[in-house]
């Protein structure tokens, strides 16, 4: 009777199924799933040089709260990042300043393979507080790119911390209407491609 009741302990323990009489039918032992889905918030931080106006912007810190499916090898997530003040010279003498947004448009969406990552961020640039040669420029409130950047980012993959790097066309600029209608301007001065960015991504500590 002893054997018994310690076979039926150590079967209630496995989880497993008894019949009447206290003889055990089957014990199935299974083994821990592994974890494929992983989520993780990085700290954002953002270089890119504006290729119409020869000049660095820097940018953040952000986030990007991140889930990666290690089975199949996606990563996706959400960005922010805070406004960022840019000064510009223009025409190669004229001292400009500007507020500059990256607003995003969706989830950033890319794959990991042999050890490497690639990931598509699409944001609207928005410009505002714009002054030149100290005085303000009235831009309007809705001074963004049409459409959004699409921006290709690749790099070495970590999950504590990852460099990525592209380069992405600045659209034409929308919206630019404060007193008088300043598309033009601003898409001459800001849009066009081979804009470059350097992304570094740092994994924050998981909060309870």
């Amino acid at each position: 009777m002893r054997v018994a009741v310690v076979i039926a302990a150590v079967a209630a323990l496995l989880g497993a199924t008894l019949t009447p009489g206290w003889v055990v039918r089957h014990a199935e032992v299974r083994a821990p799933q592994p974890v494929v889905i992983v989520k993780i918030k990085y700290k954002v931080e953002v270089v890119t040089r504006l290729a119409r106006l020869q000049s660095d912007l820097a940018i953040g810190p952000g986030t990007f709260d991140a889930e990666i499916d290690f089975e199949d090898g996606t990563i996706t997530g959400v960005l922010w990042l805070p406004p960022a003040y840019g000064y510009f010279v223009v025409f190669g003498f004229v001292p400009t300043t500007s507020r500059v947004d990256l607003i995003p448009a969706g989830e950033g969406a890319g794959r990991i393979q042999d050890g490497q990552v690639k990931i598509n961020v699409k944001v609207f640039v928005k410009l505002g507080e714009v002054a030149v040669d100290r005085q303000p420029l009235d831009v309007g409130q809705t001074c963004q790119t049409a459409e959004p950047a699409s921006i290709d980012l690749e790099g070495p993959f970590g999950l504590d911390r990852m460099v990525l790097k592209g380069v992405y066309p600045i659209p034409s600029f929308g919206g630019c209407q404060g007193r008088e209608r300043l598309d033009p301007l601003m898409t001459g001065l800001v849009s066009g491609p081979g804009n470059t960015i350097e992304v570094t991504l740092t994994a924050l500590p998981s909060t309870p």
